[in-house]
């Protein structure tokens, strides 16, 4: 008969034997713990007596400096007072000199120190109303600029038509009349005789015809006489101021020209009030009368005025003088 034999299944990896040799070593020792966990808190050792615990070991040992003796005082020597003689000048004394009392310098006082201003913030609404005042005066900059250069070209016209004769002053004078009463506006004169076509004549002398000169030759002379003649109180005559307005018209034309550009419908008589030195130089220029409702037009014009040159004479002139606007 055959015999049937069961074996315990097992891990290819496993080791019985090995297993049974640490379990043992794994007892020994726990028992071993346990028993001397019990042993040794039950063993109670002896005291220690005071005077051994309060001795201190060797490597803690006081350290004791030794204290220094103080020398004994020396005997003082006795002194041997020394006979006094028995007349003794006595010196006069000298009066010390009192010493200067120092002056006391008073100390300037601190300058206070400027308050330190808030800077103010910087918004967008600031920062466009800047940029359009800065914009404003590269304007007027640019303006006053090109008046300047209109003034160097004309100063130059008047250097060039210095050799002219005085063969064609009669037609000129036809060409050129304004108003034999537009001068003599001084002290009190009554403005009311002025007319709008005045300064028109004044700022349009290229545009005259020239038969004027053929048809009325004896009145031009007239007035050519009646403007040479000088104005009772005035120390210039009537042409030499017309004169200097005819060179200088372009000037007053261009401002004028400028401002049409945004005021399509601006137009009017203007009167200035002009003081010219002796020496020629304009001191002063006010606008008396205007019809243009422009005050940027009317500053451009009286500071051009200022710059205007004229004539040497023995006095200084007062005088207002029309100019007339239109499209």
């Amino acid at each position: 008969m055959s015999s049937i034999q069961y074996q315990a299944p097992q891990l290819p990896w496993s080791n019985g034997q090995q297993e049974r040799l640490f379990k043992l070593v794994l007892i020994a020792l726990l028992a071993v713990t346990v028993i001397l966990g019990i042993v040794i808190p039950s063993i109670q050792l002896p005291e220690i007596e005071r005077h051994k615990a309060e001795e201190l070991p060797p490597q803690l040992a006081r350290v004791i400096k030794r204290k220094k003796e103080t020398p004994k005082p020396k005997p003082v020597p006795k002194v041997q007072e020394k006979p006094k003689p028995e007349k003794i000048e006595k010196k006069a004394e000298v009066k010390a000199k009192p010493k200067p009392v120092p002056k006391v310098v008073a100390k300037p006082k601190p300058k206070p120190k400027p308050k330190a201003v808030p800077k103010k913030e910087r918004t967008p609404e600031r920062v466009k109303a800047a940029k359009e005042k800065a914009k404003k005066l590269i304007a007027d900059f640019s303006d006053n600029l090109s008046e300047m250069r209109s003034m160097a070209d004309d100063m130059t016209r008047l250097v060039d038509n210095s050799a002219l004769t005085n063969a064609g002053a009669a037609a000129t004078t036809v060409g050129t009349v304004v108003d034999t009463n537009a001068v003599e506006r001084v002290s009190g004169v009554d403005e009311s005789k002025l007319t709008r076509e005045t300064g028109a004549e004044n700022l349009q002398v290229a545009e005259r015809d020239t038969t004027e000169v053929e048809e009325l030759p004896q009145e031009a002379l007239a007035d050519n006489t009646r403007a040479q003649e000088k104005t009772p109180g005035m120390a210039r005559s009537q042409m030499d101021i017309r004169r200097v307005f005819e060179q200088n018209k372009s000037r007053f034309d261009r401002i004028y020209r400028r401002a049409l550009r945004s005021n399509p419908v601006l137009q009017g008589t203007v009167t200035l009030g002009i003081t010219v030195a002796a020496s020629g130089e304009v001191k002063d220029c006010i606008v008396k009368e205007s019809e243009l409702d422009d005050k940027k037009v009317m500053r451009r014009m009286t500071m051009t005025c200022k710059m205007l040159a004229f004539d040497r004479a023995s006095a200084e002139d007062e005088f207002e003088f029309p100019l007339t606007f239109a499209p």
